[in-house]
């Protein structure tokens, strides 16, 4: 589902926030505001960047996927930032897999035109670049964590991460969906969920995950949660 943006509409998006009202204003009435479902592919490898997405209620996962099938999360997308970012450093091909992790709305694009508008808006381009740095330590981070910490310290890293960006405690998550996302087993998963439920940390029921305690929950976090918020708290586009 999707409709033209309203130029008058408040961009919930963070990065077109941080844009001067009347530069947001003519950003936006180039764009189409779209209704966006969990499991939705918004690319796949190899897939040309004809759109780029501003998320403003939707998280979007980028996956890196192996020859023998598996998945793994590199890099979360929401509110703070643009899905295909590539298209504005000129590079048209996705290399990984975008799918939508938390329905909502986003706001979409032609990525021809956000090239032009960058080129034409000098905020833009620097909103922009500071997103693609701080992106880039995200995989970076996340690449780092996938390889040396625990699943626990990876999943709790991941909720966090979706707290940011959505600011709700309950999430609609399936065991089979987190594997995924972590690159793990899903027996992994449950033993995992049910090391966090007893320490009473969060309560998993039909599919959902309710987060009890998000100061406890961030304590039991490797430092990777930290260091990655701190970056985009640093380029004030978090």
């Amino acid at each position: 589902m999707l409709r033209k943006a309203k130029s008058h509409e408040t961009a919930e998006n963070r990065l077109l926030f941080a844009l001067s009202r009347s530069s947001r204003e003519a950003l936006i009435s180039n764009m189409q505001r779209v209704s966006l479902s969990v499991g939705d592919i918004l690319y796949h490898p190899g897939d040309t960047i004809a759109f780029v997405y501003f998320p403003v209620t939707c998280v979007i996962s980028m996956m890196t996927e192996m020859k023998n099938g598996t998945t793994i999360e590199i890099a979360t997308v929401g509110n703070e930032g643009i899905l295909g970012i590539a298209a504005y450093l000129g590079i048209d091909v996705a290399v990984s897999k975008a799918i939508v992790q938390v329905d909502g709305e986003a706001l979409r694009m032609k990525a021809e035109e956000l090239k032009q508008e960058a080129r034409r808006e000098e905020r833009l381009d620097t909103l922009l670049r500071r997103y693609t740095h701080a992106l880039l330590t995200q995989i970076a981070r996340s690449g780092g964590c996938n390889s040396l910490h625990s699943v626990e310290e990876r999943y709790v890293r991941w909720l966090l991460m979706m707290h940011d960006r959505t600011n709700v405690d309950v999430f609609a998550f399936t065991q089979e969906f987190l594997s995924e996302m972590l690159g793990v087993s899903r027996p992994r998963v449950n033993i995992v969920a049910g090391t966090l439920e007893k320490a009473g940390l969060v309560k998993h029921a039909r599919k959902r995950i309710t987060v009890l305690n998000w100061e406890k929950l961030e304590a039991s976090s490797c430092d990777c949660y930290r260091v990655i918020k701190e970056e985009f708290d640093r380029l004030k586009i978090y």
